[in-house]
């Protein structure tokens, strides 16, 4: 079962995954333990796959209960029943449980330090599966995209960046935030080898390399031929009430050690993506 199937995971998840059982808001509430619980079970699958999170992260500081309960307490339930029911869990967690200091890719055993409610709330979740659930693995990924825009958040970056690209004279974009851009069908790819290899625990999946924002739309701008300007600046020059890491490169070699897999290098799956869009 894929919970949030209509979101931009989900829907590659739906994609990939053999005979896959779509589950969304409509169908069960994850904060409703009960509901969840019949639904899990009336489906008879054998794994569940959480990508449901309230993750518009400035609202979550203002929003901190429903942050909690829905990236706690419903993890919580989904642990507790796939415990019951003796099934896997797969949560999907961020990297945004780091604060971005190291300066080098984060593994699995590094120290978090989350700067946000989000944050602090996803890394909760991921304690919530862990202590509920022993047949979990928690899968952490970083700047995701695809072709399904993100529900929650109206869109994702590659989409924002071909409107202003389109719409505007100047885009700043700044050059001094780390990520490393994951296209969500590769993610999806990932998580099912996860899966079959049956993993547990922690597990790091980005596409490899890294880059800035800068450099992640510089390819959007120059594939597309956007006709706006595109012009480094530093994160400073945005008045943000919410913190988030500068750093967000995660190190694969756990997943890649189990699987025998990689994801492909982030700037061949952008132009994947984008040759998609225009197709």
């Amino acid at each position: 079962m894929v919970i949030g199937a209509n979101g931009a995971l989900g829907s590659d998840l739906i994609k990939v995954l053999d005979q896959p059982v779509p589950a969304t808001h409509a169908d069960f509430d994850i904060c409703n333990i009960n509901a969840a619980r019949a639904a899990i079970k009336t489906a008879g699958v054998s794994a569940v796959i959480n990508t449901a999170a309230f993750h518009r992260v400035p609202d979550c500081e203002e929003e901190y209960a429903k942050a909690f309960e829905v990236n706690v307490i419903g993890v919580r339930n989904l642990a507790k029943i796939c415990s019951e029911l003796k099934i896997h869990l797969c949560h999907i967690s961020t990297d945004y449980v780091f604060d971005g200091k190291k300066r080098s890719p984060y593994t699995e055993e590094d120290a978090q330090a989350p700067l946000s409610i989000y944050a602090i709330s996803k890394l909760a979740g991921e304690h919530a599966a862990l202590a509920y659930a022993e047949d979990v693995s928690i899968v952490r990924s970083c700047g995701l995209y695809g072709e399904v825009p993100t529900r929650a958040k109206g869109g994702n970056f590659v989409n924002t960046m071909i409107r202003l690209g389109r719409g505007q004279e100047r885009v700043a974009v700044v050059d001094d935030e780390w990520v490393c851009p994951t296209y969500t069908h590769d993610l999806a790819l990932g998580i099912k080898a996860l899966l079959k290899a049956e993993g547990k625990g922690v597990f790091h999946i980005t596409q490899e390399g890294e880059a800035t924002w800068y450099d992640f739309a510089k390819i959007i701008f120059e594939t597309l031929n956007l006709p706006a300007k595109l012009e480094p600046t530093k994160a400073a020059q945005f008045q943000s009430a919410v913190k988030r890491p500068t750093y967000s490169i995660l190190d694969n070699s756990k997943f890649s050690n189990l699987t025998g897999m990689k994801l492909p290098p982030w700037q061949e799956a952008l132009r994947r993506h984008l040759a998609a869009l225009n197709t």
